[in-house]
């Protein structure tokens, strides 16, 4: 169990590589992070193994107390970690901004080389038409963000060696993982748009103003605490592929319950739309490997 969180981000990295290594881990082709829970994703793993991350040395102590577990398996060809969400978890004294993506870091250090993120969000309504926003209950690929959150998980990291000071973040929502989510999507007959989210800090309902305001930005959807996944994906490299369920909508005076109730009906069909990507990841993860950041 850590009692304390690491000081610095490269030697949680370095700590928590050798003990995967040394609990025999995988080494990972893709990180999944679902927002909808890891359970249903990880029972359609092969060779599963699943771990605590408060008995994994280097872990920040936020991810080790919210009981948080990774799941080690493949599929098909494909060999993946997925890692349940600590969001709900909030920081408590001492937390380092970086510590919410760690995951992200520490699978890229691993062997990971993609990245596909889910979560839930709000569609806004369009700043420069009369057309209504993107219905809820539909799906959208992320296709840019823009970080409206105010925080950055990249803030101290100047001296880290596991990405640049600058890092490039125009090739971070990967068109080739988009196209095979669209070809997944249309052979399940699941509705996916492509949009640009606005990742805003929460947790709260977003007011009437702050909702024009994103779509004023250029934001088709706005996405609660997506900016340090986003942020570190392109700090590590990674290729990713970030997939929104629309649980609500600029349109419509929103209700918690029924935010709630959405989200539930989404979650299988997102679980599934996202093993079906993952089954077919390994050709991306092939050329990624021979010709990293094309």
């Amino acid at each position: 169990m850590n009692e304390a969180a690491p000081i610095h981000l490269d030697t949680a990295v370095q700590r928590a590589q050798r003990a995967a290594h040394d609990l025999g881990l995988p080494v990972p082709d893709a990180l999944i992070a679902p927002s909808t829970g890891a359970l249903a994703i990880a029972e359609s793993l092969e060779n599963a193994k699943a771990l605590a991350l408060s008995d994994v040395d280097g872990v920040p102590s936020r991810w080790a107390r919210s009981g948080s577990r990774l799941f080690a398996g493949t599929l098909g060809d494909t060999a993946l970690w997925i890692v349940e969400d600590a969001d709900e978890l909030g920081p408590a004294g001492g937390d380092l901004p970086w510590e919410r993506a760690f995951p992200v870091w520490w699978a890229q250090a691993a062997g990971a080389v993609m990245f596909i993120h889910t979560s839930a969000g709000t569609a806004l309504r369009p700043a420069d038409s009369k057309a209504p926003a993107v219905a809820p209950g539909t799906f959208v690929r992320l296709t840019d963000h823009i970080n409206l959150s105010g925080s950055s998980p990249l803030s101290g990291l100047g001296e880290s060696r596991l990405g640049p000071l600058f890092p490039d973040q125009t090739r971070v929502h990967d068109p080739r993982l988009g196209e095979l989510a669209a070809t997944c999507a249309a052979e399940r007959g699941v509705p996916l748009a492509s949009a640009i989210a606005a990742c805003t800090l929460g947790p709260a309902l977003s007011t009437p103003a702050e909702l024009r305001w994103y779509a004023s930005a250029g934001a088709d959807v706005a996405v609660q605490r997506l900016a340090d996944p986003m942020l570190a994906a392109a700090h590590a490299g990674l290729s990713t592929l970030a997939i929104c369920a629309v649980t609500d909508s600029a349109d419509e005076t929103p209700v918690v319950t029924t935010l709630v109730e959405r989200a539930a009906a989404a979650a299988p069909v997102l679980d599934a739309l996202i093993v079906d990507i993952a089954a077919r990841l390994s050709p991306l993860v092939q050329v990624q490997r021979d010709a990293p950041g094309l």
